[in-house]
């Protein structure tokens, strides 16, 4: 009995997203399970990096497979569903973030002092050696402290064109504001991370090189 649920788990997880949508229109619980442990953790933390709060984030992922499951009879998906999840999410991040009055998004030049908690911005570990590991570790750190150092709205921008890949169009279309605008945010935000990163990453390497 147990083996046969193993194997109907182990079954559902090689599905693609389409296959298990399908399935849990008509019924199947256990696909929609499977659709929200294969897509929790990316959707936690997109809204982790645009809010900086850890329980707005877990909030508001609940919200996005809420959202999910009640459109569950009218979702249609294209190729994979984080695509509609992403959206969802998007927008619940800005309009907290517009509730909040964290971020005034039709405004540029809006100082900004709120600092929200650094990001966990995961760096994978593909390998075993312990000296690899704790590089990545001092690295991961390094962006730690200078994603802590940006202002919520240039945060976001760098959270979803960088590491969501959005295309610059469709950010300036969540955000309402025009195209050359974001690309001004992203580039203060470089610079913004530049200067950050760059005292901590010469002292690593002035550290690496008394070895």
């Amino acid at each position: 009995m147990i083996d046969e649920f193993v194997q109907g788990i182990q079954g559902l997880n090689t599905r693609s997203d389409t296959e298990l949508v399908q399935r849990a229109k008509e019924g199947d619980a256990g696909a929609f399970e499977m659709l929200y442990a294969r897509y929790h953790p990316r959707v936690y933390r997109l809204l982790y990096g645009m809010l900086g709060n850890r329980d707005d984030a877990v909030d508001l992922t609940q919200e996005v497979f809420v959202r999910a499951w009640i459109e569950l009879p009218r979702l249609q998906i294209e190729k994979t569903l984080y695509g509609w999840l992403r959206r969802t999410a998007i927008n619940l991040g800005i309009d907290h973030l517009r509730r909040s009055q964290l971020v005034r998004f039709q405004s540029l030049d809006t100082p900004f002092d709120e600092e929200g908690e650094p990001l966990e911005w995961q760096i994978p570990d593909e390998t075993q050696d312990v000296q690899a590991a704790v590089e990545l570790n001092e690295l991961q750190e390094c962006l730690h402290r200078a994603l802590q150092q940006l202002s919520a709205i240039h945060r976001v921008v760098v959270v979803l064109h960088y590491i969501e890949e959005v295309p610059v169009e469709e950010i300036a279309q969540q955000l309402s504001i025009p195209v050359g605008t974001v690309k001004s945010r992203l580039a203060r935000a470089r610079e913004a991370l530049r200067r950050h990163l760059e005292p901590l990453l010469n002292k690593g390497n002035e550290e690496h090189d008394m070895y």
